[in-house]
């Protein structure tokens, strides 16, 4: 990840920085060098390796996050979305660190509480950092320093259509997928719309979200990239956070147990109404209680995402017959094209983010090739 700073002193590590590798390096190198000091301080937290939580909307994204953030080590954010849509932005190949941070203040999610634009760019022209992504490393970094934190993330669900790219943007992140039963998913994001065909727009959204991001993280490989099942994580919290701990190299904290006690302080008030139960202990929900097929809406979801229903585990394979399963696959396509028009803006945004975030890591990618 040096290629993310600048080189002030004509070195190859840049910025003054030591890296993680550079620092082993020194430990391994004997007594002939100079004594090793343990990396403090925000430089130490810019460089530690960030964690995204991805995953389709309502999908337990928000209590995996909480969970995390109660860690002693561990600053995830609550949808700090410039994170993400600076650096794949439209202009983020062409964006340097202060005007990065300058698009991440004008952003809707950025919270003049939370983050220290002016601050960050002192901290950028005391580093070298001039890139977009390593602007945005900065101010997650002192929001996790503010809090006497050692390591940032953050959590947004609509990562997960990017992850690709955005593993290239931060080459050293590791991403926690959360899943759940694309049902479920579905019925919960229509409730909260308060449209019964939204069912069917969530459904498209989930299969979408889970076909792109598995591919995306799969190829990265276990070190980079872990799904956590929500129901085993309703079911059994403790056995999936220790999973989650070693897969991030962290010590399991027993403050992770109870994090239901704080979880309602680590998002924003307005946020709440969106999430009632974050205050409350984890509990086992009965498979697909949402997804239960009795109405012609949900056998249209169940049908539209049946592969990966199967894929998942979630469903028999053979679970519907193959001709009526074609049919409600037709009167799902046809009740999302009724549900179009009210879906249009979105589909627009997430088509212009698609392009930038292509934009930026052809832009990577011939930064560390040349």
């Amino acid at each position: 990840m040096d290629d993310i700073f600048a080189d002030k002193h004509g070195g190859s590590t840049g910025a003054g920085f030591t890296t993680p590798a550079a620092i082993e390096d020194e430990a391994r190198g004997g007594r002939e060098r100079q004594p090793v000091r343990s990396p403090v301080g925000l430089e130490a937290v810019v460089l530690a390796p960030p964690v995204f939580v991805v995953g389709c909307p309502r999908s337990g994204t928000t209590l995996v996050q909480t969970m995390l953030d109660s860690h002693p080590r561990l600053s995830v954010l609550y949808e700090a979305d410039f994170i993400i849509d600076v650096p794949l932005g439209l202009r983020s190949s062409l964006a340097k660190a202060f005007e990065a941070l300058t698009m991440a203040e004008a952003h809707p999610n950025f919270r003049t509480d939370s983050f220290d634009a002016r601050a960050a760019r002192a901290a950028c022209r005391e580093f070298g950092i001039m890139d977009a992504a390593g602007a945005m490393r900065v101010l997650a970094a002192s929001h996790a320093i503010s809090q006497d934190k050692k390591r940032w993330g953050n959590k947004t669900p609509k990562a997960l259509q990017h992850l690709a790219q955005l593993a290239i943007v931060y080459p050293d992140a590791q991403f926690i997928h959360v899943i759940r039963d694309g049902r479920d998913s579905a019925a919960s994001q229509a409730r909260l719309a308060r449209r019964r065909l939204g069912q069917v727009e969530g459904a498209v959204l989930w299969r979408n979200g889970m076909r792109t991001g598995r591919r995306a993280g799969l190829r990265l490989g276990p070190d980079r990239y872990l799904e956590i099942r929500l129901e085993e994580l309703l079911s059994s919290p403790e056995d999936q956070i220790r999973r989650m701990c070693a897969f991030l190299g962290e010590d399991f904290d027993q403050s992770l147990l109870q994090f239901h006690t704080t979880a309602r302080e680590r998002i924003p008030q307005p946020d709440l109404r969106i999430h009632p139960r974050l205050g409350e202990p984890p509990q086992p929900v009965p498979a697909s209680r949402d997804g239960a097929a009795t109405g012609i809406v949900q056998r249209a979801v169940a049908a539209l995402i049946h592969a990966e229903l199967v894929e998942l585990g979630y469903v028999p394979a053979a679970s519907y017959r193959r001709d009526r399963r074609l049919l409600y696959v037709v009167i799902g396509y046809t009740f999302f094209l009724v549900s179009l028009p009210r879906s249009l803006q979105q589909l627009l945004r997430h088509f212009a983010r698609s392009v930038g975030a292509c934009r930026a890591t052809r832009s990577v990618t011939r930064q560390s090739v040349g």
